[in-house]
């Protein structure tokens, strides 16, 4: 069974899911440029090559310490969380096509409220228990009853109906039910036409009952599951979790149980690096094989080298400024717009990037509807605003991590153009775990530099860093806002939801509680021994997702 999200509304074909067949509509707009790219596949591995080989792969970016999704908050993560374990559905590589994946078919009623999950029958964890329904309705149950524990990406679980109400019980959700050891059915709170793409996400992973039963709230941060240890940190996916080093490494083994079929690859070593250019450097000696997220000012060198293929594509992440929206003077809407004035973005496009990055509009993955301000850079217009806004040279704390590509030589082109039209800018440079650890906390910044993420996907994807407790983030919760994004995702009428969205983009774009300044583009570089079915996809985090079908030479 697969299904293709529809670009808007819910005109999404779901009829022929009954019966397994496929359902297709028009895709999603995506971000502008190539579509991903994929390498020519290579002859499939022997038994013995396989067995032997192995894959050293890097991901550029922030990485959070956790295996558990209470704490899943970077797309490091959901790299590993993809060969680790498994989701009732995946996407595939052009990040809007549904298919099975622990749900062998699914059905979805007309109105897209009632989903029928149909489970394989021959997956098992990787200590070798059985998989089934129980450990649906264990995760599903247990992310309900404690969902104020999540942080960062948060399950869609809380849709389910009757999901409110049992927080803090341990009472199942009225919409939650198992009909025998291999179906289970769901039936949400509202329609949602982008249901089944949204539990493709690795904060919906599902998770072992035997291991996990007895864990609490209180103590689900500390167990050895959480933490990463081998031969507790089960799944069903196609790796076993062999060995982790927090902020090192994680090594991974092939599972040959995987019930899709054993892995081609026998080993998956990711690696962490604190300096990116240690990574390009491996690249260049041949010690990574495969690297997400590289400086587009790596292209041209990287392109050169016989034995790598460099591919640039268009970037469903952005980099952003999330600012303190409850403390004054950035309070005040004004003032977060001069910020957008201030900055030169298309010159940091140009000349720093030399053109593979884009201007983002506010907000991004929305229509560019011609009534939203483009925020062109102006110094003037900026102290206009900020004077206007009630700035007195308060010092704004600017926080990010060090670590990420480029930013060494980016922050302080952001804060030279912000002190020319009058700002007070502190630099606050971190680590890597430092950057995790004070970005949720709001007495350590007055702004943070978010990278990442797949907002530019749909105006859907944007919703998530628009929690309605305002406890992270921004803290901007106008309850307008949530009411749109709601009824964008119920509608079937494409104008309806067009609509919709045109006002929620009117909003966002005037209030500015994040300022989306660019999108540099993607450069992931692999080795030409990858093949099989190796691609990478539009929202590159999801790429290991048919991981077990990669072949290395």
């Amino acid at each position: 069974m697969r299904l293709r999200l529809p670009a808007i509304g819910m005109a999404i074909a779901l009829l022929a899911a009954a019966c397994g067949t496929t359902a297709t509509s028009t895709a999603p707009s995506a971000p502008p440029a190539s579509a991903p790219a994929s390498v020519a596949p290579s002859a499939a591995a022997s038994p013995s090559t396989a067995a032997a080989s192995v894959l050293r792969v890097a991901r550029l970016a922030d990485h959070y310490n956790f295996w558990h999704p209470v704490e899943f908050q970077t797309g490091n993560q959901f790299q590993w969380w993809s060969s680790v374990f498994n989701t009732l559905v995946e996407a595939q590589v052009d990040s809007k096509t549904v298919v099975g994946d622990l749900a062998e078919t699914f059905d979805v009623s007309p109105d897209a409220t009632k989903f029928t999950f149909h489970l394989v029958k021959n997956a098992k964890w990787h200590d070798g228990e059985a998989f089934n329904a129980d450990d649906v309705m264990f995760t599903i149950n247990w992310t309900v009853q404690n969902y104020d524990a999540f942080k960062g990406f948060l399950p869609a679980w809380n849709q389910i109906k009757g999901a409110e109400a049992v927080l803090g019980t341990t009472n199942p959700p009225e919409g939650l039910k198992k009909i025998d050891d291999s179906t289970v059915e769901l039936t949400l709170a509202a329609p949602n036409a982008r249901f089944l793409y949204s539990i493709t996400d690795m904060a919906n992973v599902i998770l072992p009952e035997h291991i996990l039963k007895a864990v609490t709230k209180a103590d689900v941060e500390k167990v050895d599951f959480t933490l990463g240890k081998p031969g507790i940190t089960v799944g069903t996916g196609p790796y076993k979790l062999a060995a982790f080093t927090a902020d090192q490494s994680v090594e991974l083994e092939a599972y040959a149980d995987y019930f899709k079929g054993a892995p081609k690859i026998g080993k998956i070593i990711f690696k962490l690096f604190a300096d990116p250019a240690l990574a390009v450097a491996q690249l260049e000696s041949g010690d990574l094989d495969l690297a997400f997220r590289v400086s587009p000012g790596e292209f041209d060198r990287l392109s050169a080298i016989p034995t790598l293929s460099v591919i640039s594509a268009a970037n469903p992440g952005i980099v952003r400024i999330v600012f303190k929206t409850e403390a004054k003077p950035w309070s005040d809407k004004r003032v977060r717009q001069a910020f957008y004035y201030a900055i030169n973005r298309q010159a940091i496009v140009d000349d720093f990037y030399k053109g593979r990055a884009k201007v983002l509009m506010n907000p991004p993955g929305f229509t560019e509807y011609p009534d939203l301000n483009k925020y062109a850079y102006n110094v003037d217009t900026a102290k206009g605003l900020l004077a206007d806004g009630g700035y007195k040279g308060e010092t704004f704390k600017l926080l990010y991590n060090q670590t990420f590509p480029d930013a060494s030589a980016i922050m302080p082109l952001i804060q030279s153009d912000l002190q020319a039209a009058g700002l007070k800018v502190e630099l606050v440079p971190t680590d890597n775990e430092t950057y995790l650890a004070k970005y949720n906390d709001r007495t350590q910044w007055d702004g943070f530099i978010a990278v990442g993420g797949s907002e530019g996907l749909s105006p859907d994807r944007s919703a998530q860093y628009f929690p309605k407790d305002g406890k992270t983030e921004s803290a901007y919760t106008n309850p307008r806002i949530f009411e749109l994004w709601a009824e964008g995702r119920a509608t079937a009428d494409a104008a309806k939801q067009d609509e919709l969205y045109h006002e929620l983009a009117k909003i966002l774009n005037e209030d500015v509680p994040q300022a989306n300044l660019y999108s540099p583009n993607l450069v992931m570089v692999a080795t030409k021994k990858l093949g099989g079915g190796f691609d990478i996809h539009l929202n590159e985090r999801e790429s290991f997702m048919d991981v077990e079908t990669w072949t290395l030479q």
